[in-house]
């Protein structure tokens, strides 16, 4: 991708277009997480709604009128949702970028294979965002959701466990792709947590 780049820099390729916007869709990812979510009505809402209101409802289902919680003041269901699309749609931008970057460059940065299960992820209640982490290719990926009613004696969750199963089909249907869960947290109260991060 570096190669890709410089060789592209030298000759002009659209004035470095996926390059700026990427980082544009980074700095609003990275101010959604470290500013906006850090907010008391956006963690009160998130508390109070996320597990029973919006962890049971597809993102496309967030945009739609829901219980007498779901009404326009900070920090209602409504409110947290339409917060939470927009974490959405920055990382959809993010990874459009990416995709059209390993394209140019011929670099599977987000492999076909990466997209499908990504999009099919994404489609599950709950799922804020799904993507391909690091430098990409084919041994990662990314889901961030909301956390549903707990399962497993508490061990696990609703969505979790959606995720956990939609992989495993995946699995079964392709004896060339093995889909495992490495699951892990957010330290401290094992979720979204404030932190004085220098970007």
């Amino acid at each position: 991708i570096l190669e890709w780049k410089k060789k592209n820099r030298e000759t002009g390729f659209l004035s470095g277009y996926y390059w700026k916007d990427l980082k544009r869709c980074n700095k609003k990812i990275a101010s959604l997480l470290s500013d906006q979510y850090t907010k008391k009505p956006f963690c009160d809402g998130l508390v109070r709604d996320g597990q029973m209101i919006i962890s049971s409802r597809t993102a496309e289902q967030w945009k739609k009128p829901m219980p007498s919680t779901w009404h326009e003041f900070d920090g209602s269901s409504w409110d947290v949702a339409m917060q939470l699309l927009d974490l959405r749609m920055a990382f959809l931008e993010s990874r459009q970028n990416l995709k059209g970057m390993g394209i140019a460059a011929g670099v599977p940065v987000e492999p076909d294979s990466q997209t499908a299960l990504a999009d099919a992820t994404m489609k599950l209640p709950g799922v804020v965002a799904a993507g391909v982490p690091g430098a990409g290719g084919y041994d990662a990926l990314f889901v961030i959701y909301v956390k549903g009613p707990p399962t497993n004696g508490g061990r696990s969750d609703q969505v979790r466990d959606e995720i956990g199963s939609l992989w495993r089909d995946l699995s079964n249907q392709d004896n060339d792709t093995v889909v495992c869960p490495l699951t892990v947290r957010a330290a401290g109260s094992g979720g979204l947590c404030a932190s004085s991060l220098q970007w």
